[in-house]
């Protein structure tokens, strides 16, 4: 099992075009492997004071390429039997490095691979469908 992160930084102002292509437009409906895909807000230090990792610019991001400065968060979580099946899902609409390809976008998107090492299953479960007004 794999777990791609995918953090979206969207212009202030933007943020329904996004929603919208991600619900609409993104969809994974029938890709093999896929376990389940979850979009969220990145929430800052407000939210919480417990809060410590905000999703700020780092070394590898050129902010002459940015086409804004202010910006919403979104991380998309995706969780995957295999980076092979990840990669014959998504990976022909990844790019090698950072750039804007969407007019939506403030800056470049990051991506991470993560392989879990170990695992907790809880009592509670995950959603059992997918959420009112998304694709698939």
């Amino acid at each position: 099992m794999i777990i791609a992160l995918i953090n979206w930084r969207v212009k202030i102002g933007s943020e329904k075009d996004f929603l919208n292509k991600w619900k609409n437009e993104l969809s994974l409906d029938g890709a093999a492997g896929l376990i389940g895909e979850f979009l969220s807000k990145v929430e800052d230090s407000d939210f919480h004071e417990g809060i410590t990792w905000e999703m700020e610019p780092d070394e590898k991001d050129n902010r002459n390429d940015w086409a804004a400065a202010d910006y919403t968060s979104y991380v998309n979580v995706g969780m995957w039997t295999s980076v092979d099946s990840f990669m014959r899902a998504v990976g022909n609409y990844m790019v090698a490095g950072r750039s804007i390809k969407e007019a939506f976008e403030a800056a470049p998107r990051r991506r991470a691979i993560l392989t879990p090492e170990h695992w907790r299953i809880g009592h509670d479960r995950l959603p059992g469908e997918t959420s009112d007004g998304v694709s698939p």
